[in-house]
């Protein structure tokens, strides 16, 4: 008799189990396998990004001191190093897909740099740029990040202008720190 007990415990037993085995497997399978049309994973947009990324004010520093990274000038015109500038900051705001808007502090030449304008995407490129005087930039923005100390990032922006008969070769290299490693949104 006992073992006939012991028996019908057994298949009890494993009959809970099964039970239990199926019913989690039914619940991982009714769950999952449906996707909702608006559940879809929306494209990320480079120009949205790169937008979001040049918001901010920009400073002429030098880029030096860091690790694997080329040291560079903050402005050379021409291939020659030019400090009229270096007091200059360069402020981007809503930054977006469409473009935003720039303005400039401590300019030393208006026709070089306008105190104020707009900027929009040029070609759906989004490291090229048409400011609103008609003047085409190259940018390249890059993150110098070290994890134990706020982000850096910079903005290398390239153009040409004409002087008489002459065209002039630009390049601006700025820099925006961030106030913590772990901000996102800078």
């Amino acid at each position: 008799m006992n073992d006939l007990k012991n028996k019908n415990n057994y298949y009890l037993l494993m009959l809970n189990r099964y039970i239990l085995l199926f019913s989690v497997l039914f619940i991982f399978i009714s769950c999952g396998g449906e996707t909702d049309s608006g559940t879809d994973p929306v494209p990320i947009n480079p120009l949205e990004i790169q937008g979001n990324r040049l918001n901010g004010t920009w400073y002429l520093d030098p880029i030096v001191g860091k690790i694997s990274i080329k040291e560079e000038t903050p402005v050379t015109m021409d291939g020659k190093v030019v400090e009229a500038f270096n007091d200059m900051t360069l402020t981007i705001s809503e930054g977006s897909v469409e473009g935003g808007i720039f303005s400039t502090l401590n300019n030393y030449e208006e026709e070089i740099w306008p105190e104020s304008g707009t900027w929009a995407f040029q070609d759906n490129d989004k490291n090229k740029i048409l400011r609103s005087d008609g003047v085409s930039l190259t940018i390249l923005c890059d993150l110098i990040h070290n994890y134990a100390q706020p982000k850096v990032y910079t903005l290398k922006i390239s153009f040409t202008t004409a002087k008489g008969n002459e065209e002039v070769d630009w390049v601006f290299n700025f820099a925006r720190q961030c106030s913590s490693p772990f901000n996102e949104s800078c």
